[in-house]
């Protein structure tokens, strides 16, 4: 128990001095939102989802903490998963229409990104959201969009501290992807409290994103040097995931535990802030409509580091060091049938066909749409030349259908 106490405050120092975003991290934190706000404004606006903020109790204590600080704002609610362009313009509508100078987005990764996008348009106030979409784009226009406190409610995507944002486009039926440093939340208030709330499912999905983030941050060899303490930071939130997560599980209310995952998931923030991603985040955008992308990328975790290996065997290595398995002349399954067992442990699937919705077409447009994403395709440990692209990734996602990774590991 002492090497964990040991972790937790690693992990807490590290956050506390991360610098493109001011971090408030503990409990009860969320109730001194209302300071946060008055540092950059006196006039904000409120961006939130559905109902769980509401149910929760966690609308009512940010309004008695904005309220206490004279803070004047307005609520947009209905910021919905996968966010649209549609509720992007509602808020940016908002944001124009009262002369507000700075967002503050509490809920998950949907509602913060959702006021991501729309401080693009509030700050550069020409174009259209199209027009950023891609690497780069805000920078061209401007330094920094206006102040954004992002408040998560879930241990899961990290986004209080990256420079993403998710948009659904619902007339193309595609999500499109903003990366810009000028969109980076100005300050974040994690507060394991908010996370109390979550049931099972929602840990879990968002648990194992956090999972996903870390892994996939640490295997990525792309822009290794940028950031040297990236690995690091991606192997101590592992660690808190591993131990973490199953007490979440166990008990919704275990505070350490709790602490432990909002700990895990804003590390992955940072990992990911300046390494990327790799090849599951390809496949989750195609099968939004039958499971969360939380579960899409973690069901294809394992058979992608399979395809990895040969490029990463050190780091497997580690990996499974980390996670107390034993070493084999066989390390990539040593590895794999750890996150199986981890996997079981959570109640969650090894395979595509487990997913009660999922239809093998869905491997096909997988195959389609990950084939247009060259970028992705290259941005991975071991990339996937695009000539190529059609034979791997049908071998890859067809063994996670059925459970084995036999042919990916002669790819």
């Amino acid at each position: 128990m002492k090497e964990i106490e040991e972790i937790v405050t690693e992990a807490d120092k590290i956050l506390k001095a991360w610098k493109p975003t001011a971090i408030l991290l503990g409990e009860g934190f969320i109730r001194r939102v209302g300071e946060v706000v008055r540092r950059h404004t006196q006039k904000t606006l409120l961006v939130i989802g559905k109902e769980s903020v509401k149910k929760s109790g966690a609308l009512d204590a940010v309004s008695v903490a904005l309220e206490k600080n004279s803070i004047k704002y307005e609520i947009v609610e209905g910021v919905e998963p996968n966010p649209s362009k549609e509720t992007v313009y509602r808020i940016v509508y908002h944001l124009l229409a009262g002369g507000f100078n700075s967002l503050l987005a509490i809920g998950g990764g949907s509602v913060i990104d959702a006021a991501k996008a729309a401080g693009i348009l509030g700050t550069i106030k020409e174009g259209e959201l199209d027009d950023y979409f891609g690497v780069g784009m805000v920078s061209k226009k401007v330094k920094k969009t206006i102040d954004l406190i992002a408040v998560p409610t879930t241990s899961g995507t990290g986004s209080e501290l990256t420079k993403f944002s998710v948009i659904t486009d619902t007339r193309l039926h595609v999500k499109k992807f903003i990366s810009d440093i000028a969109i980076v939340p100005t300050e974040a208030v994690v507060d394991p409290e908010l996370t109390y709330s979550c049931g099972n499912h929602v840990s879990v999905v968002t648990g194992l994103d956090t999972l996903t983030h870390l892994m996939e941050g640490y295997f990525n060899n792309v822009d290794e040097t940028v950031d040297p303490e990236a690995n690091p930071r991606a192997l101590l939130g592992l660690k808190l995931v591993f131990e973490g997560l199953p007490r979440v599980l166990k008990n919704g209310r275990d505070r350490e535990a709790r602490r432990m995952m909002s700990l895990a998931s804003t590390l992955g923030g940072s990992v990911l802030f300046y390494k990327q991603a790799g090849l599951p985040h390809l496949n989750s955008f195609s099968w939004s409509d039958v499971m969360d992308h939380g579960e899409a990328v973690a069901v294809m975790l394992p058979y992608y580091t399979a395809y990895y290996a040969p490029e990463i065997s050190e780091k497997i290595k580690n990996v499974v060091t980390l996670m107390g398995l034993p070493e084999s002349r066989d390390m990539t399954k040593s590895l794999i049938d750890g996150l199986f067992d981890f996997y079981r442990k959570l109640n969650f699937p090894l395979t595509l066909k487990e997913f009660k919705s999922f239809s093998k077409d869905l491997i096909e447009k997988a195959i389609q749409d990950a084939s247009q994403n060259r970028m992705k395709l290259e941005a991975s440990p071991r990339p996937v030349p695009p000539e190529k692209s059609r034979e791997i990734l049908q071998t890859i996602i067809e063994g996670a259908y059925q459970g084995t990774i036999d042919k990916i590991v002669k790819l």
